[in-house]
């Protein structure tokens, strides 16, 4: 057995190396060699890889925004934080530079994402500090769509300051699943570092106020499960809400609003 453990190590190990000493050109023959393959799922993985290990930072960041720009849906921004620091200040110094709107918020979204999954790193909290600023100075975007990614970013790295931006667009924003990812974003901010206690005390009047005057069913189901979350309530299942399911949603409704009433 040890010896099969060292074996996989060495393995391990051996494929890190490689993955390393991949240069730009290498990385370009695969993708064409992906292309032709008319991205083939297995090797799209494998490639996807190759790029999050290699040192080649600004060729991988270049594929992305090209599948971004083309709306291909390959992923290739997974694995992006394997690049560590020295990928999320390139990226930084990326949103300095770009100017189309999309790429810029799809960059930031990107940011977020990444720092989601450093959160034990010693400079989480400082790149949080310094992202949060640029998705406050986005947000108004009048694109629905761009501005449901900057809300969900928010989640990962908000702080309590943020609390009431999202409880805001929870209430007011003009489009159904903005409203629907503030509150969900809310309740993420009680895994990324905002006390709950604070988080409670905070939401707890945007939520029954949300609940009352929301007029889409799903919206309004997302917004009741968010509120059970931050506040260790039972009030509805996700498959409801996912199904849309009206009976549950306006019970679970009335729950949450007799709840809030009673606090």
């Amino acid at each position: 057995m040890p010896d099969s453990t060292d074996k996989i190590i060495q393995e391990i190990e051996a494929e890190r190396v490689n993955r390393i000493s991949l240069t730009r050109k290498d990385l370009e023959k695969s993708y064409l060699d992906l292309e032709k393959s008319e991205f083939d799922s297995d090797k799209r993985l494998g490639f996807i890889a190759d790029l999050a290990g290699s040192n080649e930072i600004a060729y991988h960041y270049e594929l992305i925004c090209k599948d971004w720009e083309k709306d291909t849906k390959l992923h290739l921004e997974n694995g992006f934080e394997k690049h560590d620091r020295n990928g999320i200040e390139f990226l930084f110094k990326q949103l300095d530079e770009i100017e189309d709107e999309k790429i810029k918020i799809y960059t930031a979204y990107l940011i977020a994402e990444i720092l989601s999954k450093l959160k034990h790193r010693d400079f989480y909290s400082l790149f949080c500090e310094r992202l949060i600023t640029v998705l406050v100075s986005l947000l108004d975007t009048n694109n629905s769509i761009l501005r449901r990614k900057l809300i969900i970013a928010f989640g990962w790295v908000g702080s309590s300051k943020e609390i009431d931006l999202l409880t805001h667009r929870m209430i007011c924003d003009q489009d159904t699943l903005c409203r629907a990812w503030s509150a969900t974003s809310l309740m993420q901010m009680m895994f990324y570092g905002v006390r709950p206690e604070e988080l409670k005390e905070k939401v707890k009047l945007a939520f029954a106020k949300s609940i009352t005057e929301e007029k889409d069913l799903y919206a309004c189901g997302v917004i009741v499960e968010a509120a059970q979350t931050i506040f260790g309530k039972k009030w509805i299942s996700s498959s409801a809400v996912e199904n849309k399911e009206s009976t549950k949603i306006e019970k679970a409704k009335k729950s949450a609003l007799r709840f809030f009433k009673n606090i």
